[in-house]
């Protein structure tokens, strides 16, 4: 913040180093003096190479100006931006007492660079009129059968022919009211599907319940994965986990499972719901005895080549190429015909 790199330069008894360290610092604070910041940086801001600026943070640290405390990855154990606090109580105490430097002169200064007027070029006159601008040699063209001896006829000939086509960048407008009959975008959808408007229009409110209720869903296992973080779900993460949620309770897994996955997840720093929903070997609960919440009923564990995949997913129940070959009739009763 300004402020801060206000109190670096006005405090005293620092050395250069100290000086640059800590306005590099300065650079970067918040409004309590917190610094998170890679220590290469600060030294690249500093002027400095990085050795010198450990030093400088250890100078800085002995005499209680910088507290640093370095950090790591919670996913693969790498360090990453150190967090650095400037003592902004202490930096304020050690402001430099007011000094009299002298009187302060203002002169004038002038530079030898400076452009100097041409010496044969004619002097300007302030009071000389500006020059008149010539016209332009398509200006005293009139249309055929004007009177050119009027007054101000040139003055008032168009500098260019009206067209009787019409621009390119203007809308052509085909009647007076066409712009105001012209149909809404939602009018245009309407008309283009294949069906037309909606006959009986119920269809619309249940889809949107639908909708509302697959969004709680899965804002409720998003929750259940930043119960288990301890901090909130950044936007990117909490976004694809409830785009993943919703693709996974369309597939007909029960959202108590994905709550229970999502809370692995968690605990491991992971974020691909999909990936560790097909990889997990977590039994899921049944609606009723044999038949799976899907509707479906159990994997009848011969069909897609005796994987856990299909175990967990219908569509990979197949007798040929796992999720690409013909239904099993054993776990798709509607084909068994």
């Amino acid at each position: 913040m300004i402020q801060h790199m206000n109190l670096v330069f006005q405090a005293d008894d620092l050395n250069v180093g100290q000086f640059a360290f800590l306005m590099a610092c300065a650079n970067h604070t918040d409004d309590r003096g917190y610094v998170i910041a890679h220590m290469q940086q600060i030294a690249d801001e500093a002027h400095m190479s990085l050795r010198t600026a450990q030093a400088k943070r250890a100078e800085l640290e002995k005499r209680n100006l910088v507290k640093s405390a370095p950090r790591f990855s919670p996913k693969n154990g790498a360090q990453i931006a150190n967090l650095f606090r400037i003592n902004l109580d202490l930096l304020q105490s050690m402001k430099r007492a007011r000094k009299d430097y002298g009187a302060t002169l203002i002169e004038e200064l002038t530079f030898d660079t400076a452009l100097k007027e041409n010496p044969s070029s004619d002097p300007h006159a302030d009071s000389a009129p500006p020059p008149a601008r010539s016209a332009p040699p398509h200006a005293n063209l009139a249309p055929p059968g004007a009177d050119l001896a009027g007054a101000g006829g040139a003055d008032l000939a168009p500098l260019l022919l009206p067209s009787s086509s019409p621009s390119s960048l203007s809308p052509v407008v085909s009647d007076a009211g066409a712009l105001g009959n012209a149909p809404s975008d939602e009018e245009r959808e309407t008309e283009a599907a294949p069906g037309g408007a909606n006959p009986s229009g119920a269809e619309v409110p249940r889809q949107r319940e639908t909708s509302r209720e697959s969004a709680a869903a899965s804002g409720r296992v998003v929750a259940a994965y930043a119960a288990v973080l301890g901090r909130p779900v950044l936007n990117g993460t909490r976004a694809k986990l409830e785009r993943q949620a919703v693709e996974l309770l369309a597939q007909g897994l029960p959202e108590a499972w994905l709550c229970d996955r999502a809370r692995e997840m968690a605990g491991r720093g992971w974020t691909d719901l999909v990936r560790h929903a097909e990889m997990s070997s977590a039994p899921i609960a049944t609606v009723a005895s044999g038949q799976s919440r899907s509707g479906l009923p159990e994997w009848c564990g011969q069909c897609g080549e005796g994987t856990p995949a299909a175990r967990r997913n219908p569509r990979f129940r197949t007798l040929g190429e796992l999720g690409s070959g013909e239904k099993c009739p054993r776990c798709h009763p509607d084909v068994a015909g």
